[in-house]
């Protein structure tokens, strides 16, 4: 199993997303968008004496573009003269806590890494982070359906019709004649699933019982903490003799997947759409494209805990990232797909 893609939120990006000082202040708390309260809420109990400066959606990764709830909000205040900014989900859940800690209180095993990392250096300043939450799928109360691919066949000619959920945006593509797929006894060997993508297995063959899995990929998240968390498992596998993708996540959770739809469970907008694209045609099959879960940052059941240390060395300063058992913190590299 290897991995082929990334979303990565390396040391530097994080200390900067996450933790960097606000560059403003209000004397007085200002209204709060809607949907923030919670996250409002989640800073004041860490908080106590914090007054809350501004609360605003990212820009970019996380934001919603004001046209929802965004994947958390970015809260900046200040306690006393000190400015903070954080991002907390919008349940309250802080997603990185960072406490100043002093050089002499730092663990022993994080002072010694330091030390050997950076002999001689002078040490700047510590924190000590605790990562509160990670990015997951997170299964939806109801399946979006985004698209409707119908295969139709009118005379000799077969067709694929595609449409957008209400019929509009459609598109004819010419299919070449259906083939029976040549099966064999090499079919049937199966790799050997890990057992952290078993879960991700098992709903695919849920969905795909005959499936004989080839090759199993994975997209990864770095949170900068050094521990790189699975997002999903891609699955590649045959099932009727035919190759197929799909992607689960270490729980269980199909994102989005083409599930088939009975005819006369289409909609009326789809069925006058293929009527009008290709008129008298008989419908084999149908398959609506349903987007089942989405990212969110979950709340972890324990935190996960690493140092950043600033040093001063040659005249130069630098950031150490550092596990409490003294394992320096790398940039994870990727293969790209």
């Amino acid at each position: 199993m290897r991995q082929r893609r990334a979303t990565h939120w390396g040391l530097g990006v994080v200390l900067a997303f996450f933790a960097g000082s606000a560059a403003r202040a209000a004397d007085k708390e200002k209204s709060f968008p809607k949907g923030s309260e919670k996250a409002v809420a989640g800073v004041r109990k860490a908080f106590p004496r914090a007054e809350i400066d501004e609360v605003a959606e990212p820009r970019g990764f996380g934001g919603s573009g004001g046209k929802g709830t965004p994947l958390f909000w970015t809260v900046r205040f200040h306690t006393g003269d000190k400015k903070h900014e954080l991002s907390v989900v919008p349940d309250g859940t802080i997603i990185r806590l960072p406490v100043p800690v002093k050089p002499a209180d730092l663990p022993k095993p994080v002072a010694d890494a330091v030390a050997k990392a950076a002999p001689g250096a002078t040490i700047r300043g510590a924190v000590r982070n605790e990562m509160r939450a990670t990015l997951k799928y997170v299964a939806l109360d109801r399946a979006l359906v985004r698209q409707y691919a119908v295969e139709v066949v009118k005379g000799e000619k077969r067709s694929r019709v595609s449409t957008d959920a209400k019929g509009g945006n459609v598109k004819v593509t010419g299919l070449p004649q259906e083939k029976k797929p040549a099966g064999g006894e090499g079919d049937k060997k199966e790799i050997k699933i890990p057992e952290k993508a078993a879960r991700a297995v098992k709903a695919i063959k849920a969905l795909h019982p005959d499936a004989v899995v080839k090759e199993i990929t994975t997209e990864v998240f770095d949170d900068g903490s050094g521990t790189i968390e699975i997002l999903t498992y891609e699955v590649e596998f045959l099932s009727r003799g035919k190759k197929h993708e799909m992607v689960a996540s270490p729980e269980g959770v199909v994102p989005h997947l083409w599930a088939p739809v009975e005819t006369k469970a289409l909609p009326k907008a789809v069925k006058d759409a293929l009527d009008r694209a290709v008129p008298g045609a008989e419908v084999k099959q149908a398959r609506a494209f349903e987007i089942r879960a989405s990212l969110r940052f979950a709340a972890l059941d324990k935190p996960k805990v690493y140092y950043t240390v600033t040093v001063l060395q040659d005249g130069k300063e630098k950031a150490l990232g550092v596990k409490p058992d003294g394992t320096l913190v790398k940039r994870a590299t990727f293969r790209k797909k």
